[in-house]
């Protein structure tokens, strides 16, 4: 889609005196949305512009480098001993009073 950016501009002045003339901020924020809209696309015709002009230019390849993965040590999960109360429960059962 190639639509000059003379007449996206002229839309955008067109819909902001839209706006200023609007009495209801209903009215103001959907003539605010709609100039939003025609920037994005003004904003995408000229990305897409120089984009198509990066993708014409031949490009050189560059060499593929890897980085390597730094070795991870397994986790180690050191043994609790059992905790052991005043009348010799051990504290493993919910049983042991």
């Amino acid at each position: 889609m190639n639509i000059p950016h003379q007449s996206l501009i002229k839309k955008i002045e067109h819909e902001l005196g839209k706006a200023k003339s609007a009495e209801k901020s209903q009215q103001i924020r959907e003539h605010v949305y709609s100039i939003k809209a025609l920037c994005e696309v003004l904003l995408e015709e000229n990305n897409g512009a120089s984009a198509q002009a990066t993708f014409s230019q031949p490009q050189q390849s560059m060499p593929y480098f890897q980085e390597s993965q730094p070795v991870q040590k397994p986790v180690s999960i050191q043994k609790e001993e059992p905790l052991e109360t005043e009348d010799g429960a051990n504290g493993n059962s919910l049983f042991d009073f």
